[in-house]
């Protein structure tokens, strides 16, 4: 059995799973965040490895008996910063997904990258801006050794090496060190230059003697990576022509290809052995019905009115929603963005506008996977999803219609702990690659099959969108 964990922002999901993906036991670990001012948004990294320990305690406690463990991998949250002496001692908090202390510093290191792609810029969320405020700000400034994302300093923890992943830290092969760059500039990039090894590959073995890890002894911890990563292999998106939408709060959406691409405003990543990644995370998500719901004053419970208003048999004269509530990430990239209904009439019920704001959410996902197809030249074939979002039947038979491609769910619902020990079975040599751990693993529980007499329909409402993008990136 293998040991799985995925690292959120405000709890630890843990899991006893088998090699072939049977979750034996399950255990969440709540995790307290701390927001000092409205821009801030920190937690304390010892926190997470107490968490870690609780979950691990649970489940080793609670285990079959007989059973050996055979792998740990750890992934979760990204996008945060973790600083830390030569000892691997914590400085401070570390630095979470929506922390925007950084952003004067974002602003001078953005104008030593002029050219930078909007999926790429320079912005207080960026790991040199934050880098740099660290050096800036913190009275522990001096002693600063290491920068690391959240499940590296777990992993280090508990093998004593520091090293990131090769798909995660991917998103940082693009920034080219321009020919003359201010010493304290220089500095912060050399805190990005840390070594990296495959989510797949052995990181050491375990050799912490904290409880319950003196039970795990020279157990193999694998590297991990992001959840998004994590998510989308538990779901089965590992083959090229595959895409993924991880339908959270807000989505995550993208395709995997053959060859490296690049695209304006869409993150390009390694992915597996021999695929790669195109696409990258929206605004647009499940708190966008959310937000219909409680203010439409929708009848029913959300789950109800979601399940019935996307029943809602599809027209054209329905309103179309561009889902920007709080702008846009991929493919725009622009906060000041603002949603917008577009035709609606007195006709038009409050079921019909919910059912607009689930349609404009697939709809930023097609948007997502047609740049992503046209730039790399390899069509998408169908979409893996997971999720909250990917509960709902009629939500997932929407975006089928949507998509224009089969949506296929699978019986595990938790995707990220899937993805977890697949990562692990590969490293502990019981498959040969991600692919075969994922054949095995992601069992398909639904395909959603995209409905051919409203093919045309569709077409056309997602030529309508572009128009309404357009017109709302030019106004």
């Amino acid at each position: 059995m293998f040991l799985a964990f995925d690292l959120g922002t405000s709890a630890l999901r843990g899991a006893l799973v088998t090699g072939r993906g049977a979750t034996v036991l399950q255990t969440s670990i709540p995790i307290r965040d701390n927001e000092p001012s409205p821009a801030w948004h920190e937690t304390a990294p010892q926190a997470w490895w107490r968490a870690l320990r609780r979950a691990a305690a649970q489940l080793l406690d609670r285990a079959p008996l007989g059973q050996s463990i055979a792998g740990i991998c750890i992934g979760g949250a990204t996008r945060a910063q973790v600083f830390l002496d030569a000892k691997g001692n914590s400085l401070g908090p570390a630095l979470l997904f929506r922390d925007r202390r950084a952003v004067d510093e974002a602003r001078e290191i953005a104008a030593c990258f002029p050219d930078r792609d909007p999926a790429d810029a320079i912005t207080a969320f960026h790991p040199l801006a934050r880098i740099a405020w660290f050096h800036r700000h913190a009275p522990k400034a001096a002693r600063l050794r290491f920068v690391c994302e959240p499940k590296d300093y777990l992993n280090f923890r508990l093998t004593g090496r520091i090293a990131a992943d090769t798909v995660t830290y991917s998103r940082y092969d693009s920034l080219v060190t321009p020919d003359a760059v201010p010493d304290w500039l220089g500095a912060c990039l050399d805190r990005l230059h840390v070594e990296r090894i495959d989510p797949w590959a052995v990181l050491g073995p375990c050799v912490s003697v904290e409880s319950p890890f003196e039970r795990l002894k020279d157990v193999p911890v694998l590297a991990g990576a992001m959840d998004a990563w994590m998510a989308a292999i538990g779901a089965g998106a590992a083959t090229p022509g595959q895409g993924y939408d991880i339908a959270g709060t807000s989505e995550v959406v993208g395709q995997i290809t053959a060859t490296r691409a690049h695209a304006p405003g869409l993150v390009s990543l390694r992915w597996t052995e021999g695929a790669f990644h195109l696409g990258g995370p929206t605004e647009a998500g499940a708190e966008s019905a959310a937000w219909a719901y409680r203010n439409l004053r929708v009848r029913g419970r959300l789950a109800e009115a979601v399940e019935r208003a996307a029943s809602i048999s599809p027209r054209l004269d329905l309103p179309l929603f561009l889902p920007y509530l709080a702008g846009e990430r991929t493919p725009v990239w622009r906060a000041d963005l603002r949603a917008a209904f577009h035709g609606v009439s007195r006709d038009h019920s409050a079921d019909d506008l919910l059912w607009a704001v689930l349609e404009g959410v697939a709809l930023a996902g097609h948007d997502i996977l047609d740049h992503a197809a046209r730039r790399s030249g390899e069509p998408v074939t169908e979409v893996r999803i997971a999720g909250g979002g990917a509960r709902s039947d009629a939500w997932c038979q929407l975006k089928a219609d949507a998509l224009g491609v089969p949506v296929v769910r699978t019986i595990e619902p938790e995707t990220g702990l899937t993805g977890a020990v697949a990562a692990a079975a590969v490293g502990a040599s019981y498959y040969p690659d991600i692919a075969s751990a994922v054949t095995a693993m992601s069992k398909v529980g639904h395909v959603f099959n995209p409905r051919p007499a409203h093919a045309a329909l569709f077409a056309e409402r997602a030529a309508r969108y572009t128009d309404a993008k357009a017109a709302a990136l030019a106004g």
